[in-house]
């Protein structure tokens, strides 16, 4: 009877000091170990299955989520990129007068012609 308490005791002492050894090594690998940079962020979003079935603006916003306050500068995801020019498209010819046609002044006392509109199905 004394023989296997002592066999239970042993394997017990082992195994107290086997969890502490364990417990030891977790806090000295926390200790050492680096904190991961906020620059990889946007690999870890790209990874994932959400980033994989999104397209264009979402994928750009799912970035921008993660990326550092530094890069994205919390704004929209469209005001991020370069200003688009919405102006219309006025295309010059080669003696550089524009293709949108000007009205003529019209002097006080003339009526001017009616316009004539065109069918736009024809």
């Amino acid at each position: 009877m004394f023989a296997t308490v002592g066999i239970v005791t042993v394997i017990s002492a082992v195994l107290i000091l086997g969890g502490i050894g364990l417990f030891g090594l977790t806090i000295w690998f926390w200790r050492t170990s680096r904190p991961e940079p906020e620059a990889l962020a946007p690999l870890e979003i790209m990874s994932e299955r959400a980033y994989m079935k999104s397209k264009g603006v979402d994928r750009a916003f799912l970035l921008n989520m993660v990326r550092p306050t530094s890069t994205s500068e919390d704004l929209p995801v469209a005001l991020q990129h370069e200003p688009v020019n919405v102006a219309p498209d006025v295309r010059v010819k080669k003696d550089k007068k524009p293709r949108l046609i000007e009205r003529e002044e019209v002097p006080a006392g003339e009526t001017p012609a009616p316009i004539q509109t065109v069918d736009p199905l024809l």
